[in-house]
């Protein structure tokens, strides 16, 4: 899905106001970046279980294995978002993650790979509770929380967190990156 700018004789926005019509076409993709449909299973009371990812007997996620990625998580983390929160860019030499959410973020992601077929390319995805999305290093992922409540985004990696000046993750700033990905998408 995409927009395109219009104009119209019959509707007046207010000065540097744009009005969009919806194309439907096919969002590109990054190679290697995959949203993940979860199994989720109701209550009668209102409630839900979630599996969020399923292990095969060597370790690696098998949603994945069938896309051809071996990835073996080995530590899960979970951040607590406030309403509105934004943080990018972030990126990593060498780890890979899968993240699930208990709400909706919006996903921005830039493929920085040297050599990949989709080197440069920028998307957007937004992560529900129902998806989980795989990230692989070398694509910078930012995230924002459009909503008014809280929300937990938990992270699947396969590197093991250190937090000193050893660590693999990186930040880019923001200033550097030209990718609006929430305004032209208008949510």
């Amino acid at each position: 899905m995409g927009l395109e700018v219009i104009k119209s004789k019959k509707i007046r926005l207010p000065k540097d106001a744009d009005l969009f019509r919806q194309t439907y076409e096919k969002q590109e993709s990054i190679e290697s970046v995959h949203v993940i449909k979860l199994a989720v299973f109701p209550d009668d009371y209102g409630g839900w279980f979630k599996e969020s990812i399923r292990l095969d007997e060597n370790g690696h996620v098998l949603s994945l294995i069938e896309k051809g990625i071996e990835f073996s998580p080995v530590q899960m983390n979970m951040v607590n978002l406030a309403p509105g929160t934004q943080r990018f860019w972030h990126i990593h030499l060498e780890q890979n993650e899968i993240w699930t959410t208990n709400g909706t973020l919006l996903i921005g992601l830039i493929d920085f790979r040297e050599g990949s077929p989709t080197y440069g390319q920028k998307t957007k995805v937004i992560l529900s509770s129902e998806k989980a999305l795989f990230i692989p290093s070398g694509v910078a992922h930012g995230f924002i929380n459009p909503t008014d409540k809280y929300v937990t985004l938990n992270y699947f990696t396969d590197k093991y967190f250190v937090g000193d000046e050893n660590t693999q993750e990186c930040r880019i700033d923001p200033q550097d990156i030209p990718f609006d990905f929430v305004k032209p998408e208008l949510m």
